[in-house]
């Protein structure tokens, strides 16, 4: 998905795994992003203030310090513009989650991967 041509896109993941989001941060940097970690309910609105701006955020469903179900309101006033990705391990949502896109954990990261790459228009 690299593009050298194409400017790097900003992602905020909200990954309390440490070897998730060191993993998954790199895989997806290698396909052209720009990844900020934030680890917990309290890094997130660390992330949220001033003016960054971020084009996508990976939001983990279960935080080791909240519910990311929670923080979907935060983000979404917060980060208009931006798209929500929502990674989790359940199957079934309802009309529970206003977002953009869900990734199943245990899913091949090329589908996350092509899922970004839909919704960001590359």
């Amino acid at each position: 998905m690299e593009n050298s041509g194409a400017p790097r896109r900003n992602l905020l993941l909200v990954e309390d795994d440490l070897a998730n989001s060191l993993t998954l941060s790199a895989l997806l940097e290698d396909a052209g992003f720009t990844v900020v970690i934030a680890e917990s309910c309290a890094q997130l609105a660390g992330c949220l203030q001033g003016p960054s701006r971020y084009d996508a955020v990976l939001l983990d469903s279960t935080l080791g310090d909240g519910d990311g179900w929670e923080l979907i309101p935060l983000i979404r006033r917060q980060l208009p513009e931006a798209k929500l990705v929502l990674v989790s391990g359940q199957q079934s949502f309802g009309t529970r989650a206003p977002v953009d896109a869900v990734f199943q954990k245990g899913e091949q990261v090329s589908e996350l991967l092509a899922c970004l790459e839909r919704l960001l228009h590359r």
